[in-house]
């Protein structure tokens, strides 16, 4: 009877270190994703430098944010859902009205982020939008994840990056463009 009294007090405490070591080798696969999902992002915070991104637009061409590099660019980021019109908010309207007045002033892109469960779900979004400057698809679904990996986790939001590549505005929220506005214009006076 001590003999397998002896033996199950043995089994039970490899079974807890396993399960500590199950534990721990678990934490640190964890940590390591962190830290290189927290590499790869862009801050895209106020004050922020981002890092340089690229990923394809829905037109099939890709977009480079070095290649603004001196210049102003405007990145929108929304959920699909805000490519249709409500009752309440019009956001393409509004970033139409933006992109029209200040192309000149400054580049623009959109990301369409949000989970859709296939193509044409996006197509039909897209189609009710009529958006006027280059989008990039970074929608998820059950076979396809996030192209790029940013800091932002509101929508819409709206990033204005500087001719010195640092971000100078980063707000959320749709119906306020009353800051950007404000800050995109002084761009164009300066310019003038």
């Amino acid at each position: 009877m001590k003999k397998i009294l002896a033996l199950l007090t043995i089994v039970s405490i490899l079974s807890c270190e396993s399960k500590e070591e199950k534990k721990q080798k678990f934490l640190k696969d964890f940590q390591e994703q962190a830290k290189e999902m927290k590499k790869n992002q862009i801050d895209l915070f106020l004050h922020a430098k981002p890092k340089y991104f690229s990923a394809k637009t829905i037109n099939g061409t890709t977009f480079n944010s070095e290649n603004y590099k001196g210049k102003n660019l405007v990145v929108f980021i929304y959920d699909k859902s805000y490519l249709k019109k409500s009752d309440t908010y019009d956001m393409p309207e509004e970033y139409n009205a933006l992109y029209k007045e200040f192309k000149n002033n400054a580049a623009f892109i959109g990301i369409v982020e949000g989970f859709i469960e296939n193509e044409k779900e996006l197509k039909d979004y897209l189609n009710q939008s009529n958006i006027l400057f280059e989008q990039i698809d970074n929608t998820k679904s059950y076979d396809k994840s996030e192209k790029l990996n940013y800091n932002i986790f509101c929508s819409p939001a709206k990033i204005l990056i500087d001719i010195n590549g640092k971000v100078i505005h980063s707000s959320c929220g749709g119906g306020n463009i009353i800051e950007i506005t404000r800050k995109l214009d002084s761009i164009k006076v300066a310019a003038k």
